[in-house]
């Protein structure tokens, strides 16, 4: 889906955003990390910046 995004991109960032999104792919593969779901993450985020 990216892919067909029609943008240059600087090849040596979009091998480290791969790279990246592998490691996390892995990290969530494993069990060493526990993904949440979208809204809960914003939720998480607003109470953090809420006065």
């Amino acid at each position: 889906m990216v892919e067909s995004l029609e943008f240059d991109t600087d090849p040596v960032i979009q091998t480290v955003w791969v790279t990246e999104a592998k490691r996390r792919r892995d990290e969530v593969r494993n069990g060493s990390v526990q993904p949440i779901s979208g809204e809960d993450a914003l939720a998480q985020v607003r109470r953090l910046i809420e006065p």
